[in-house]
């Protein structure tokens, strides 16, 4: 059996067994924590201060506080037990538990992510030895230079594809040194001492995908030869691609994911990005600059370049000049007819407003209140620009927002109490969202039109709700709120799109995260199976617990 294929084999099983058990979360009741099923069914009575389940490791695998005390449950099972004071997580699973006594001297335990005991005695010291199967992640490892309690040194190979069998290359001597600096980089050199008075003996070793190989000296006469002396390495003091990369420095050690709280679980120009295209014969741009309360004007095509300074012509208090966000074209497929403007022009004329995109210079329709806006995102998905803009209310003396275009098309009507934009949560889809607010509840409106109406556009969410808003810390959903209850606006993938919805539960607490299932992009799956669970916290941002997304909550206060 192949390498790649013991790999699958070992995934196979651990689905299996996950399939078996069901899923399993993080349970709280008061300030203690426990485990449950899917069903809030109590599967490890909440005893703990805390349990994390740690990504990168499986859906399955938590870890357990108590005191200073920290073990791991590989489900409902404690396969490490809560009596060690560190666990310190090594390439993909492996973990090294440590105990600490009272001068906080260490003693290592060599576990892997089933909790199996891989070396069979305590150990004072430990130093990882990589592999060098360039198929697989560097930071693999594939052996230990090892110390025991009573100061006996080893060098063992562990074979993570053959049911974790433990070689001894050296075993139990009094010292060994390992050198990897006179060597090329297929060799490692050992210098081992039987015991205190004995001679010094040089041992020769290579590492060869995930095992650790021991030469024979007379046998291996000429590889040794050919690889001893200068390293191969293009920079002499580039020393990160031999085989035993950390042989001479600490074992890496990944840093567990979790979340920190208790019982936590997870351009100037107007170009398109990089996009190029043809400029068509005859299309103009217009470029103004405020030179001395004058604009200059550069009118440019392929052909050629015209500057010229004028007066703006319309009578004004005030003149700014502002860059677009991206090119600005016609509506009409790209032609020759076709103008783009690298940016455009608000003047202030007494407390009235007037935008101005086109040259020659024609009088804007003037507002009460106008601004260009930007979006709540780091990224637009949308390439055109837009502009809040306020008419006064001559009845209750209030302003009223909409949103024109650059063309002053009104895309919004003047109608709400406040306007946001930058609200689109699916990946890959130009389209801007706004939140608008009216009658004090929000709702979502997209710039894109509702069927074949020119004026209705699509309607993402009512205007129903007491706040929409995202979470500073995951923008991938949107929080709602109605009352005091609490659910969100997410995107999720199935049938080859993307489905926006609304989760069908609401929370007493708001959402912190949506952790989706593995597989959760397939082919007609439903919105319940797509997600295996939502993180809760409160206004303070005190993480809460667990809930299923069908409303099933995973915790007692």
């Amino acid at each position: 059996m192949t390498l790649q294929n013991k790999i699958l084999v070992l995934s196979f099983f651990f689905t299996l067994t996950t399939l078996a058990q069901g899923k399993i979360f993080p349970y709280r009741e008061g300030s203690s924590w426990g485990l449950c099923d899917e069903n809030a069914k109590v599967l490890v009575a909440p005893k703990y201060e805390a349990i994390k389940n740690i990504s990168g490791k499986s859906y399955d695998f938590f870890e357990a506080v108590l005191g200073k005390n920290v073990g791991v449950y590989l489900g409902s099972k404690n396969i490490i037990p809560i009596e060690f004071q560190d666990l310190r997580y090594i390439s993909h699973n492996l973990i090294v538990a440590v105990k600490k006594d009272s001068l906080k001297k260490e003693t290592h335990y060599l576990y892997n992510t089933y909790g199996e005991f891989l070396i069979d005695q305590p150990l004072s010291f430990l130093k990882g030895i990589k592999g060098n199967d360039k198929r697989y992640d560097n930071s693999f490892i594939i052996g230990f230079y090892i110390r025991n309690l009573e100061g006996k040194e080893s060098l063992v190979n562990i074979d993570h594809y053959n049911n974790n069998k433990l070689i001894y290359i050296i075993k139990d001597v009094f010292s060994i040194e390992l050198d990897n600096k006179k060597s090329k980089e297929e060799l490692a050199i050992a210098y081992v001492k039987q015991t205190a008075t004995s001679a010094v003996e040089t041992k020769y070793f290579r590492v060869d995908g995930s095992q650790i190989i021991l030469l024979d000296e007379k046998k291996d006469s000429q590889y040794i030869l050919d690889n001893s002396g200068k390293k191969k390495n293009r920079y002499d003091d580039y020393d990160t691609s031999i085989v035993v990369p950390n042989i001479d420095s600490e074992m890496a050690v990944e840093e567990p994911r979790a979340f920190s709280k208790t019982g936590s679980g997870s351009g100037d120009g107007p170009g398109r990005g990089n996009t190029t295209r043809k400029t068509p014969k005859g299309t103009s741009y217009y470029k103004y600059v405020l030179k001395e309360n004058q604009i200059e004007v550069e009118v440019s095509n392929n052909v050629k370049k015209n500057v010229k300074l004028i007066k703006f012509p319309i009578k004004a208090d005030k003149i700014e000049i502002f860059k677009s966000k991206g090119l600005i074209v016609d509506e009409k497929s790209f032609s020759d007819s076709t103008q783009s403007y690298f940016n455009y022009i608000i003047y202030q004329k007494k407390n009235k407003y007037g935008l101005v995109y086109q040259f020659p210079f024609q009088k804007s329709m003037e507002y009460d209140f106008l601004e260009p806006m930007k979006s709540e995102k780091k990224f637009n998905y949308s390439l055109k620009n837009y502009f809040k803009v306020g008419i006064i209310d001559k009845k209750t003396k209030t302003m009223k927002y909409g949103v024109i275009d650059t063309k002053h098309n009104v895309v919004l009507p003047f109608e709400y109490e406040e306007i946001k934009v930058g609200y689109t949560i699916t990946p890959m889809v130009k389209e801007q969202v706004f939140l608008v607010k009216k009658n004090n509840l929000y709702g979502l409106i997209s710039e894109k039109l509702l069927g074949t109406n020119a004026d209705a556009k699509e309607i993402k969410l009512p205007i129903e709700f007491d706040s929409i808003e995202f979470n500073s810390e995951n923008q991938s959903f949107l929080r709602v709120k109605k009352g005091n209850q609490h659910s969100a606006y997410i995107s999720y993938y199935s049938n080859s799109d993307y489905v926006l919805t609304l989760l069908p539960s609401y929370y007493p607490y708001l959402v912190k995260e949506i952790r989706y299932a593995i597989g959760s992009g397939k082919k007609g799956i439903s919105l319940l199976e797509s997600i295996d669970y939502v993180a809760l916290e409160d206004e303070k941002g005190n993480f809460k617990g667990y809930a299923n997304p069908n409303g099933i909550l995973y915790f007692k206060d």
